[in-house]
């Protein structure tokens, strides 16, 4: 009887290790949108570029430009202040994330990323 709660115990454990695990995906869609918002408030537009489903090069190209046109339009808002994403949806290979973003002279948007699933690892596209 003890044999058969401890088995009983440990596959509950098991279980519920495993939903956490596969729950909590850090290369998830939001775990991405959160890395490339961090990205941004701290400068490092390397580490942003590197959040898209794109080249070597072109995540070089990327990563110049964004700087330039990024730290303007945070300049003109006196930087961000916070982010927090409010929605996603996953649908097969694609997704969406919604980020909620306030800036310092109190102003706030939504901003809407959308993600494809390249090889296993959530990447982030071009909105257009």
């Amino acid at each position: 009887m003890l044999m058969k709660k401890i088995v009983m115990l440990f596959a509950a454990v098991v279980s519920a290790l495993l939903f956490v695990a596969c729950s909590g995906s850090s290369n998830g869609p939001e775990a991405v949108a959160k890395k490339a918002m961090s990205a941004i408030q701290k400068g490092d537009f390397d580490a942003y570029a590197a959040t898209f489903n794109l080249s070597q090069e072109d995540q070089k190209q990327l990563a110049g430009f964004a700087e330039e046109k990024i730290k303007e339009a945070l300049a003109a808002k006196g930087g961000m202040k916070s982010f927090d994403v409010t929605d996603s949806n996953i649908d097969g290979d694609k997704a969406t994330v919604t980020v909620h973003v306030v800036y310092k002279d109190g102003s706030e948007e939504d901003q809407k990323l959308s993600f494809t699933n390249v090889d296993g690892a959530w990447k982030q596209e071009m909105n257009k």
